[in-house]
C-alpha cells in the first residue's frame, strides 16, 4: 500500500533542491521564478513534515546538515525517476534539452560537429552548454545540473563514472615578436620565470601544473589570472605574458596569431572522457547523443 503524500510535498522538495544547491534562499527563489517568502515556507514545511532541520541557518547563508545531506542526494534520485516516468511516454522522435558541462576547450573545438550533426538529424533537441573548470564541471554532474560533463579525468569524485574519449597535452601561447622567447623552444626553467598569464577560476595554477614545477624546485611567476579563455588569449597577445593552454582548446588561429610551444617534455598528456553521475537516469535523446559521441558506450 503507498501513503499518502501532500500534493505540495515535491514542490517542497524541489524548493529545497535549489537552496541546498546554491546556498541561498535568494538565489533559489530567483532561479525557480518564485517569490522568497514562498520558498521560505516551502523548507520550513518540509522541515515539519519530516521533523528534520535541514539547514543550519547563519548571516542569510544556508548550509545544509547532515540530514539535509543525506535528503539531497535522494531528492536527486527522485527527480531522476521523475524524468524516467516522463520519458517512457516520448514519441520515438528525439526531443528534449541536453545540459552538458565541459571545459571551454572541449566546447568550443571538440563538441561542435557532434551537436552540429546531432541537430540536423532531431532539430527539436536543444543544447545547454555549461563551460567552466574541471572542478566546476564535476559539481554540475555530481549535481545533476549536467546530464553529463566533458573534461579531463584528473581526481574524478567516486560518485562519477567515467569513460575515456581522447588525450591531449600542453602547450605554450606567446606573443610573436616579444622578448619572451626570442623564437626558441623555452626551458621549464625559462617558463617558470617568465610572466604567466593562468586560466583558473581559483586564482592558482591547475594542481598537475603546480606539482611540475616543484618537482624542479621552481615558483612559477603568474602575473594574472582569468577565467575566460579569450581574455587569456587578449592578455597574451598584448605581452602581458605567456600562458600555458591545453592543446584540445587551441585551434588554427592560435598558431597564426601566436609562437606556439609544445609542452609535452615537460607535461605529461591527459584523459579526456564523458563524467556520467553514478545511478543517474539519462533520457533517450541524451543517451543516443552520448552513443554518437562513443558508439561503444554501454550504460548500467
Amino acid at each position: 500500500m503507498i501513503d499518502q503524500i501532500s500534493g505540495d510535498f515535491l514542490q517542497w522538495i524541489r524548493g529545497f533542491y535549489h537552496v541546498a544547491e546554491r546556498g541561498s534562499v535568494t538565489q533559489a527563489a530567483s532561479a525557480m521564478g518564485r517569490e522568497q517568502p514562498t520558498i521560505s515556507h516551502q523548507i520550513k514545511r518540509l522541515e515539519t513534515e519530516l521533523g528534520v532541520t535541514l539547514f543550519e541557518r547563519s548571516y542569510g547563508k544556508m548550509k545544509l546538515t547532515p540530514e539535509g545531506e543525506v535528503l539531497l542526494q535522494k531528492s536527486i534520485s527522485l527527480f531522476e525517476i521523475v524524468k524516467e516516468i516522463k520519458s517512457e511516454f516520448s514519441s520515438g522522435d528525439y526531443q528534449g534539452r541536453i545540459t552538458i558541462a565541459a571545459t571551454h576547450g572541449v566546447i568550443d573545438r571538440f563538441l561542435p560537429p557532434f551537436v552540429a550533426d546531432f541537430r540536423t538529424a532531431y532539430p527539436r533537441v536543444v543544447f545547454d552548454m555549461v563551460g567552466g573548470v574541471y572542478e566546476a564541471v564535476f559539481e554540475s554532474v555530481e549535481s545533476a545540473a549536467a546530464d553529463f560533463g566533458v573534461c579531463y579525468l584528473d581526481n574524478v569524485p567516486e560518485t562519477i563514472t567515467t569513460h575515456e574519449l581522447f588525450t591531449g597535452g600542453m602547450v605554450l601561447l606567446s606573443a610573436k615578436g616579444t622578448r619572451f622567447f626570442a623564437g626558441e623552444s623555452p626551458t621549464l626553467k625559462e617558463i617558470a620565470e617568465t610572466s604567466l598569464i593562468v586560466f583558473s577560476r581559483t586564482g592558482r595554477m591547475e594542481p598537475f601544473m603546480a606539482r611540475r614545477f616543484a618537482q624542479s624546485r621552481l615558483e612559477p611567476n603568474i602575473v594574472l589570472t582569468t577565467n575566460n579563455p579569450v581574455s587569456v588569449r587578449k592578455y597574451v597577445e598584448m605581452g602581458i605574458g605567456a600562458a600555458l593552454v591545453s592543446n584540445v582548446a587551441t585551434s588554427q588561429d592560435d598558431y597564426d596569431r601566436f609562437d606556439v610551444y609544445s609542452m609535452d617534455n615537460y607535461f605529461p598528456k591527459r584523459k579526456y572522457g564523458l563524467l556520467l553521475r553514478k545511478r543517474k537516469y539519462l533520457p533517450p535523446h541524451v543517451r543516443a547523443f552520448l552513443r554518437s559521441i562513443k558508439p561503444d558506450l554501454q550504460f548500467a
